[in-house]
This record gives structure tokens, C-alpha cells and sequence, in this order.
């Protein structure tokens, strides 16, 4: 009973304030199309901070063509930005856990300083090796962009561990 209970807590404490990188890519409404590159410290109860990397691209029909074509698909409006997010857990299960996940970004759209606060829920199962699969539905309000765009989307995405500190 002992054993048990002292596996159980290692095992629980190896989860705790863990360092991973993410990657994920989404869809989002109006003709949108993101990537992101994090770095997320979990802290205990898998509460996490998140520092990303975003880029984002919104394409449009060719005024040429008609169609998205490489033109419009890579060249009608990009941005790109940095921030932080602060991620409480809301929801814990055997393997999976779901986050809110609440932040705010700066970055260039190539012509101007654009910023945005970001507002989601984020969930993660658990893979082997401290690997994690996540989905994340999300709103931006991004300023002064295009009308203060709200964009809402889906995003999928892996973890990976790194830079794992021993305490």
C-alpha cells in the first residue's frame, strides 16, 4: 500500500512543472489560416503559462482570376505576432485535462504595430513520455486591424517535452 501510494505521488509530481513546446496549426472564420510556435511551463494542477509565436494569413478570391490562387492565397494579408497567455485548468480527467486560456499579443501586419487579446479553451491528452495532443477553440480581437477584427477558429496541435528542470 506504501509502494503504491509513493508511486503515485513521483508519478503526479513528474506531470508538475514540466517545460514543453507546441506546434499547432488552424482554421479560422473568415478565410484564415494560423501557425504557432509555444513554449508553455506548466505549473502545479496543470495551471500553465504559454510565450508564443503566431502567424497568421487570411486569403481572398484573385481579382485577376476569380479563384484563390497563389497570388491571393499567400498575398492578400499576413501578420505576425508575439505574446503571453496564462492557461488555469478548469477541467482534470484520468488522461486529459481542459485549460482556459486567456492573453494578449503584439506583433506587424508588414505596414503597421497591430495587438490582440486572445480568449479560449484549450484541451490536452495525455501521450506517452510527457507527449501531448491538444485541440483549441479560440477568439482574437486583433486592433487596429482590418476593422477590429474578431477572428474565431479551431486549432490542432502537439506538445513535446524540453527543457525539463530536476527540483
Amino acid at each position: 500500500m506504501i509502494l503504491a501510494a509513493m508511486a503515485a505521488v513521483v508519478s503526479a509530481g513528474a506531470q508538475n512543472r514540466s517545460d514543453r513546446i507546441a506546434i499547432s496549426a488552424g482554421a479560422l472564420v473568415e478565410r484564415g489560416f494560423d501557425a504557432t510556435l509555444s513554449w508553455e511551463h506548466e505549473t502545479t494542477y496543470h495551471n500553465a503559462w504559454e510565450v508564443f509565436a503566431n502567424s497568421y494569413l487570411q486569403w481572398d478570391d484573385c481579382s485577376v482570376c476569380g479563384k484563390v490562387c497563389n497570388e491571393s492565397f499567400f498575398h492578400n494579408y499576413n501578420n505576425w505576432t508575439a505574446g503571453i497567455a496564462w492557461k488555469p485548468c478548469v477541467l482534470r480527467f484520468r488522461n486529459n485535462y481542459g485549460s482556459l486560456r486567456i492573453g494578449a499579443s503584439a506583433g506587424t501586419d508588414t505596414e503597421r504595430f497591430i495587438a490582440g487579446l486572445h480568449a479560449g479553451y484549450e484541451h490536452n491528452y495525455a501521450l506517452r513520455h510527457g507527449w501531448r495532443f491538444f485541440w483549441a477553440a479560440r477568439a482574437d480581437v486583433m486592433f487596429p486591424e482590418k476593422d477590429h477584427m474578431l477572428r474565431a477558429g479551431v486549432s490542432l496541435g502537439i506538445k513535446f517535452p524540453s527543457f525539463n528542470r530536476k527540483h
